[in-house]
């Protein structure tokens, strides 16, 4: 059957002579893989849209059964051409599409997570400053969507509600349940945990519950930065099947 929906474009790979197979996140039909025909040609009717993070509306032949479809259309909605062309928001862009790859099943529609993985992007293709703090709040979000969203308001011990209480100094985040041991109980308490200074856990919570366009204003020191972007690789390895280490992220050791 001939079908259209509006879809992220996540990977495209190399395909015969002057064909691709490309890998999107569609609104309809979650990832689904396609072969567009000729997209290598010289003159071709698909242009730049099937370029990563590509926004396209596209029309596909697709069959039942099959785990390759046929491209027959895709047209630019949105470029994202500003991304492209600013090292750190390209790095983060390219993170953003390669955890939906990795994470996220073949052919089960998710609509929200489209929203979500399109609403990154556009707050990534306004963002100023800050570009990685969207990569932190879309990956909170993902966990959240998936069942697996930590819990950092409160110590699992003693109820403590760490974010108020100037007590508390540090809190440890334990893996296995998401949920966090305030600086207080740590000494009583014998599970692994990963330690956050106060200020970080406020990050985290920002990033968990604001608008994904609001996440760039906030500061954040580059220590900050590693213990954040540490915590959660650590915690998506733990809880999602197919999470690891984002290759795109390499690019930022050279800017």
């Amino acid at each position: 059957m001939i079908v259209s929906t509006d879809a992220i474009v996540l990977r495209s790979m190399k395909y015969r002579d002057t064909s691709k197979i490309v890998t999107l996140y569609s609104e309809k039909f979650g990832k689904i893989s396609v072969i567009a025909k000729g997209a290598r040609a010289a003159k071709n009717k698909f242009g730049a849209s099937l370029e990563p993070m590509t926004h396209a509306a596209v029309v596909i032949y697709k069959k039942e059964h099959r785990d390759l479809h046929f491209l027959s259309k895709s047209e630019i909605v949105q470029p994202f051409f500003k991304t492209r062309i600013v090292p750190d928001k390209l790095a983060v862009g390219l993170a953003l599409v390669e955890l939906v790859h990795l994470v996220m099943h073949d052919e089960e529609e998710n609509q929200i997570m489209f929203a979500l993985l399109t609403d990154a992007l556009h707050a990534l293709e306004i963002s100023k400053l800050n570009a990685l703090n969207i990569l932190f709040a879309f990956e909170l979000k993902l966990v959240r969507q998936l069942g697996f969203a930590p819990h950092f308001e409160s110590c699992s011990q003693c109820g403590t509600y760490v974010l108020e209480d100037a007590g508390v100094r540090f809190v440890h985040v334990i893996l296995a349940r998401g949920s966090v041991v305030c600086s207080k109980c740590i000494g009583g308490h014998d599970g692994a945990g990963i330690r956050l200074t106060n200020d970080v856990l406020h990050a985290l919570v920002h990033f968990a519950s604001a608008p994904m366009e609001a996440v760039a204003g906030l500061e954040l020191t580059f220590q900050q930065q590693d213990e954040i972007l540490a915590l959660l690789q650590t915690y998506m390895q733990y809880h999602v099947a197919g999470a690891r280490t984002l290759r795109s992220l390499s690019l930022l050791n050279v800017l």
